[in-house]
């Protein structure tokens, strides 16, 4: 196609036909030709950004919340499925009864517990022992008696109770060690705590406070009851169970 400057030469030197024409009427309507071209074109590259810079945005705004939810287990879908159960996620169980060590006071009436749903029991070796000794050892071994293996976790100690005719006399107290005791049994498997007891009475304000008293009465030589208690967590962080099993002849010479 002929430039603006081709037709203007050509004009001027007379190689086109004889006749009147307005050139200038004739280049407005040459770039009038040009000028929508030039316009899509524009518009067309606008468009191809436009396309290109959105899903850009997009990617760019929601990768820090991706990430954020992965890192702090937030409410999303990319939170691990234990902190969406709420059973890992650092969330406190609250039990509906008393502790192990508080399943039995002082000159209260014994217990009664169910045997636990996992199938767990806790049973005592008989003791014997002088009425005058303090801090008297004990074996505890926990069994699994049930259909299907179970784990968790324990203390390092099961709660004990001494008690004679069904009432409690001196029960675990104090402040305890913080251990953890993993438990993976099989049916029919046991392990075994090391536990300690006084052969002492306690009373109903002993339970008032965090220990007990240091000049409780000493228990007179005879046959008493020795019982153990210990709070089980499940591995799912579902539920607590409170592990028991029956009294054992404890003899204080």
């Amino acid at each position: 196609m002929p430039t603006e400057s081709d037709l203007r030469n050509r004009f001027h030197e007379g190689t086109q036909p004889s006749g009147t024409i307005d050139v200038d009427a004739v280049l407005r309507r040459a770039r009038a030709r040009r000028r929508p071209r030039v316009l899509l074109a524009g518009a067309g590259s606008v468009l191809a950004i436009a396309a290109i810079a959105v899903p850009a945005a997009l990617g760019s705004f929601s990768s820090p919340a991706t990430d954020t939810a992965i890192s702090t287990g937030g409410d999303s879908a990319y939170s691990q499925p234990e902190a969406a159960a709420g059973a890992s996620d650092g969330t406190e169980l609250v039990m509906d009864r008393p502790s192990a060590e508080r399943l039995n006071l002082c000159s209260a009436p014994l217990a009664e517990v169910a045997p636990a749903e996992n199938g767990l029991v806790l049973t005592v070796e008989p003791v014997t022992a002088s009425a005058a000794d303090h801090g008297i050892p004990a074996i505890v071994t926990m069994t699994n008696t049930g259909d299907a293996p179970v784990s968790g976790t324990t203390g390092g100690h099961p709660a004990l109770t001494l008690s004679q005719r069904g009432v409690t006399l001196w029960h675990t107290n104090g402040v305890q060690t913080m251990i953890a005791v993993a438990v993976e049994l099989d049916t029919g498997e046991s392990l075994q705590y090391a536990a300690t007891f006084e052969p002492v009475r306690c009373g109903v304000e002993d339970d008032a406070v965090e220990g007990f008293r240091e000049d409780l009465t000493a228990l007179e030589p005879g046959l008493y009851q020795l019982s153990a208690a210990i709070d089980f967590t499940r591995n799912d962080g579902s539920t607590i169970d409170l592990v028991t099993g029956p009294a054992v002849r404890a003899t204080l010479n």
